[in-house]
């Protein structure tokens, strides 16, 4: 199997150029990765303000000794994601060959005999002989604060992707970024309810930052208020059965789902429910933002 994805991280130096979309820098990475022939393909961009063309700052083709060694790297991002403890982890990956070129300094390296992957507050490196390639955990950063790990979640899907076995159990798949970077990894460590808990958490935090409502409305009262009928700043449809339809669904999901596992200390949620509940609150995340943005 080979799976190619663009990486894409911007720089603006304010929320007013992020209204404008003018970045101050951006670069691209692409990586191809192919299961069969056991390659790591990347090749990365830089683009600055008056450039006319972008500048191929890294590109690098490794073939692995072990395609297996793909999923320790990923393992070290699921780690940086997991703990949040700004430690700098690498892994050194031997390889059967490798090359590795920098445009900008003209230098080309072959014979590579292994690449050492480093992941810290600000991507995945990869570094070969000295020659390096990046691919940054935000896709967007203002005023050099992160705003996202879209890239990071992107990448493991990647690698997900290329090792799911089709006789596994289910694989929990969500889109929402923060879901993956927040929820998932409770999930994976097999603590359901907590999962479920942060799932609502990223919810109720958009629903209250779409909104306009204060830190001091939460849960149910903040779904009914957000999705009223009668003048709520989140209502969606032009129906009234429809308006009252979207209110119904965001608040049931707090009363419903969410305060039973945060009321109680017994593990009342295995695997399955956890998994159908995170993909429910996908959904309402995804309606949330999409309705958002079009308005």
């Amino acid at each position: 199997m080979r799976i190619s994805r663009e990486f894409t991280s911007e720089q603006y130096s304010s929320e007013q150029a992020v209204e404008d979309e003018q970045p101050s820098f951006r670069i691209e990475t692409r990586l191809d990765l192919d299961s069969d022939e056991g390659v790591f393909d990347i090749s990365t961009h830089e683009h600055h303000p008056g450039d006319s063309t972008p500048t191929q700052s890294f590109g690098g083709s490794f073939v692995f000794s072990d395609w297996s060694d793909l999923q320790d790297v990923a393992d070290l991002l699921k780690r940086y994601i997991r703990e949040q403890d700004d430690q700098t982890r690498s892994i050194t990956v031997p390889l059967d060959s490798g090359t590795g070129f920098n445009s900008r300094l003209g230098r080309r390296v072959d014979d590579i005999s292994d690449a050492r992957f480093t992941v810290d507050d600000y991507g995945l490196e990869v570094d070969a002989n000295g020659q390096r390639g990046q691919i940054r955990h935000y896709s967007k950063t203002v005023d050099y604060t992160q705003q996202d790990r879209r890239n990071a979640m992107a990448f493991l899907d990647m690698v997900d992707e290329l090792f799911q076995d089709t006789d596994d159990e289910p694989i929990l798949h969500l889109e929402h970024p923060d879901l993956r970077s927040d929820a998932v990894p409770e999930y994976v460590d097999g603590h359901y309810q907590s999962s479920v808990r942060t799932a609502f958490r990223v919810l109720e935090e958009r629903i209250r930052e779409e909104g306009g409502f204060s830190q001091d409305t939460v849960g149910m009262d903040l779904a009914q208020n957000a999705f009223s009928t009668d003048g709520g700043p989140l209502t969606f449809a032009d129906v009234g059965a429809e308006k009252k339809g979207w209110m119904y669904l965001y608040a049931g999901g707090f009363g419903a789902l969410r305060n039973p596992p945060s009321h109680r200390n017994e593990d009342s949620i295995d695997q399955q429910r956890a998994m159908q509940i995170l993909h429910y609150v996908d959904m309402l995340l995804d309606v949330l933002e999409e309705e958002a943005t079009e308005d």
